[in-house]
């Protein structure tokens, strides 16, 4: 009796992973999607990125408990995924960090400002790009995004970036795991 149990819920077992395993190789042939896996028992973090169509910021999910070093080396690196779209422009370097209570104040190169492609969502999708990805680190509420250590009014001439910023929920688009 116990046996014929164990035998009906491996069956079952094998059935529903047959079943995933087709709807998500179809899922990839139709779009080219790759599914990224973490493992939810462990520390994971998102990185945002821009959409394909430019309108939304899409996470993708690392395996980590996500420090200010690991969140922007992964937003420099660029998506794993080809349909996303990378948030900052050619050759920016990344200065370092500094934080005061709940606020993160990031420095970047000038490639961040004279590199920037412009347009009010390019704007939006590396600003919150930026800010998405690192507020939610340790301690990190706000993100103050500075060029060669100076404040600077905007990046493109449509967000005012005097003041730190927090995350931006509007712009966030499904989620790829």
């Amino acid at each position: 009796m116990r046996w014929k149990r164990s035998i009906a819920i491996a069956v079952v077992v094998l059935l529903l992973l047959l079943v995933a395993r087709a709807v998500l190789h179809r899922h990839r042939e139709d779009s080219e999607i790759l599914p990224v896996s973490v493992d939810v028992t462990e520390p994971f973090y998102a990185v945002y990125f821009g959409s394909a169509d430019g309108t939304q910021l899409i996470p993708e999910f690392h395996q980590g408990v996500g420090t200010v070093e690991e969140r922007v080396a992964r937003l420099m690196e660029g998506p794993r995924l080809a349909e996303l779209s990378a948030v900052f422009p050619e050759d920016v370097e990344f200065l370092g960090y500094s934080q005061r209570d709940d606020v993160l104040f990031l420095n970047f190169s000038h490639h961040l400002v004279t590199r920037h492609p412009g347009g009010s969502t390019g704007e939006i999708m590396t600003v919150y790009g930026i800010v998405n990805t690192l507020v939610g680190a340790w301690g990190v509420r706000q993100v103050q995004i500075l060029v060669e250590g100076r404040q600077i009014l905007t990046l493109a001439g449509h967000l005012d970036l005097t003041e730190p910023l927090e995350k931006d929920y509007e712009l966030l688009g499904s989620s790829h795991i």
